[in-house]
């Protein structure tokens, strides 16, 4: 009886003594290739001991959770889903921790792409590890095309007279392109358009220009592009699925989607598609230059042991083991290591035609965005304006484009604090 009484006490002791597990909370973006990764997870906490719990969100929440969660310093998270469009606002703010004082050595931070790393810093310092990259190409049916007698487009002009061509509603529309409001929704996909047409959005001394006679001839190439799509307000997602399903003749959009794309069980279009750099316009082609990356948050990783948990779960999910298990999954373009895109798991995954557009849009890639702290702020109006124009113009209404760029771009001076 003594003896049983002795190691309950022992027990007892052993357990009010117990330190908790650690738990590393991460606010991310609903990707299909977090699935491959969750499956993983147990695997990171037999190494560990650290559990990962994971909260998604659809993208432009996903941005709006995260600088509430920072903002307000509630720190519900310890790591931040987080891009090119959000990272300056996020560091300047104090809001992130310099990824590389937790991230552990010997998963070489340096073997990321260091482009991709320069996009997810702030005054030179990286605030995050990518995990992924995008750039623009154009997929279009080259079956539709070949019925019609067309030759691929190569200017925006060509373009858009395939995309004509092509629309036969309901049955297949010529084009699909976003509509949706946000700074990473239809401003992100107008802005390649805005910079191929002579366009910007700051002049050298800051100063927003996005109501220019360039800017106005881009947002009316652009309606023309969202008159002939399903629907005004597409979303990203929206779009990729229409063209999956043979609703949608041409596209340009990230060349991730060939993930999707080439996959049987997801898309109609394995062995239809043709593929090359986005179609020039005044001012040459231009693709856009998109980051995704993993940071740590200084309100919500408050402690040493937390930074020091989320680095490490960071560091596991970015390592060039789990790249390549992405490819070897079927997402290999979901990726950030020079390694893996040199790779002969990569060089087997992708069709020849598809490599060869995807190292053609590296040429013509750059940020198009403005990588300022009032970015957010500026690129969400914005988007809300162009959404208005694409609503009236797509039901029939009259609408004016100079007059809605003026007004964003008087918003922006304000958010300036000019």
């Amino acid at each position: 009886m003594r003896k049983l009484t002795i190691i309950a006490l022992v027990v007892l002791f052993a357990g009010a003594h117990a330190q908790p597990q650690q738990v590393v909370e991460v606010l991310a973006q609903p990707r299909p290739e977090w699935e491959v990764m969750e499956r993983l997870f147990p695997e990171f906490e037999r190494e560990t001991g650290i559990r990962v719990d994971i909260t998604y969100f659809a993208e432009l929440e996903r941005r709006s959770r995260s600088r509430l969660d920072a903002a307000s310093g509630a720190g519900q998270f310890h790591v931040y889903y987080i891009d090119e469009a959000n990272i300056a606002e996020f560091a300047a703010n104090d809001w992130l921790v310099p990824i590389r004082d937790y991230y552990p050595e010997e998963y070489d931070f340096d073997g990321f792409a260091q482009a991709l790393v320069d996009v997810l810093s702030y005054d030179g310092t990286p605030y995050a590890a990518p995990i992924t990259k995008e750039g623009d190409i154009m997929f279009y049916r080259q079956d539709l095309l070949d019925e019609h007698g067309l030759a691929a487009p190569t200017t925006l002009d060509e373009y858009l007279e395939v995309v004509r061509t092509l629309h036969d509603p309901p049955r297949l529309y010529g084009t699909g392109t976003r509509g949706l409001r946000g700074s990473g929704m239809n401003v992100w996909r107008f802005s390649p358009y805005l910079h191929a047409f002579g366009g910007r959005y700051f002049d050298d001394e800051g100063n927003p220009v996005f109501n220019s006679p360039e800017a106005v001839e881009a947002v009316e190439y652009y309606i023309e592009l969202v008159l002939h799509s399903p629907s005004p307000t597409m979303s990203w997602s929206d779009v990729m699925d229409a063209f999956a399903a043979g609703r949608i003749g041409i596209v340009t959009f990230a060349d991730l989607k060939m993930d999707t794309l080439q996959d049987p069980e997801r898309s109609i279009l394995p062995g239809l598609m043709g593929f090359d750099i986005p179609p020039a316009g005044p001012e040459g082609s231009v693709s856009n230059t998109s980051v995704h990356g993993l940071a740590i948050s200084a309100p919500g990783a408050a402690t040493e042991a937390e930074r020091e948990a989320a680095g490490r779960f960071i560091a596991w999910f970015t390592s060039q083991e789990n790249e390549l298990r992405k490819v070897t999954a079927g997402w290999g373009l979901t990726n950030a290591r020079t390694a893996t895109f040199e790779s002969d798991e990569f060089e087997a995954a992708y069709p020849a035609e598809f490599a060869e557009a995807m190292s053609g849009m590296l040429e013509v890639q750059r940020l198009t965005i403005a990588q300022i702290p009032q970015w957010g702020e500026i690129g969400d109006y914005l988007g809300i304006r162009l959404e208005e124009l694409f609503t009236a113009a797509y039901s029939g209404q009259p609408y004016d484009v100079q007059a809605a760029l003026d007004d964003a771009v008087e918003h922006a001076r304000q958010a300036l604090g000019r």
